[in-house]
């Protein structure tokens, strides 16, 4: 069971040696995402490798604006800053290295205001769910437990009996955005206990279906699914499911030792900026996404792969 993992360190190790590209073929732009997201691999196997986090944190501290905090890559588009800042604030936090603060008056200037609390943003659950995330992180990393208190509420603007929305989307869309809301409430320890019932709900529909191919939709579907094995509903049946999934996830992976976006190419483009030829080989950003989905497999389904499972 374990010679997948062999192969995927094999991959990083190269992917390494060659300062963090993006494939074995080369590609090195978008670096402070590049170096992000293997921080994210160095943690899940940190306990079969280690790999040297110095250039890592290095890498991504240089890309910190020193006034405002935010970390920059050539990009002027305030989400992109926004993502791939808290992209990097965790991975420092997975590399073990004390978080700096954020001058988050720069994009939320009133908190009464949020410009992604909004019914049309809503209609779009996958980038709702992920700017409010995004806001639940900087907000706990910041110490502001009312505004965390007030944005949970106004939350409940959109909470549904089967996940959180405005206009109802297609299933796998308001999965992402279950998804992205779950990786925000992690971020502040919610006791999904409170949510029970709408976990049943949502539990009850995804059992009636697979995902969607690619490593957002099955990523996402995994994190959302093994929420369920954690409050112990129909937990037998989820983890048939997952384990399901996880032998899916196997055949992304190619003889280099990584893993691809979609079973024939890699991600292209990333916040803006080509990344790669898409070509299919592996890439750290599927490799990255199949390796956390396995991760929380491995958990849910007691495989004892000895595998960490990171900050994101």
């Amino acid at each position: 069971m374990t010679a997948w993992i062999d192969n995927t360190i094999n991959f990083l190790k190269n992917i390494e040696s060659r300062g963090y590209m993006w494939t074995l073929d080369g590609y090195s732009n978008a670096k402070l995402s590049a170096t992000s997201l293997f921080s994210k691999c160095a943690k899940i196997f940190e306990h079969y490798h280690k790999f040297d986090l110095e250039p890592l944190n290095n890498t991504i501290l240089r890309f910190r604006h020193p006034e405002i905090g935010f970390f920059i890559d050539k990009t002027t588009s305030r989400d992109d800053i926004i993502a791939e800042s808290r992209q990097a604030l965790s991975a420092l936090y997975n590399n073990g290295v004390p978080l700096p603060n954020v001058k988050m008056d720069l994009f939320y200037s009133n908190p009464k205001d949020l410009y992604f609390m909004k019914d049309y943003i809503w209609n779009n659950p996958w980038n709702a769910g992920a700017q409010l995330s995004h806001y639940l992180f900087y907000l706990k990393n910041n110490d502001k437990p009312e505004l965390i208190t007030q944005v949970l509420e106004e939350l409940k603007r959109y909470e549904k009996h089967d996940g959180w929305y405005n206009m109802k989307p297609v299933d796998h869309v308001r999965i992402n955005g279950i998804m992205k809301i779950f990786t925000g409430l992690d971020i502040i320890e919610y006791d999904y206990t409170k949510l029970s019932d709408i976990i049943h709900n949502i539990t009850d529909s995804m059992l009636k279906s697979d995902p969607e191919a690619g490593g957002c939709n099955i990523y996402d579907y995994v994190y959302v699914l093994a929420k369920s094995v954690k409050i112990g509903y129909r937990v037998s049946e989820c983890r048939d499911k997952l384990f399901d999934i996880y032998t899916l996830i196997l055949t992304y992976q190619h003889p280099d030792g990584g893993f691809s976006y979609n079973k024939d190419s890699t991600t292209r483009n990333m916040y803006g900026k080509i990344i790669t030829n898409g070509r299919a080989c592996g890439g750290i950003h599927g490799t990255t996404l199949m390796c956390m989905a396995l991760t929380y497999i491995n958990e849910a389904c007691e495989l004892e792969l000895n595998l960490e499972i990171p900050i994101s």
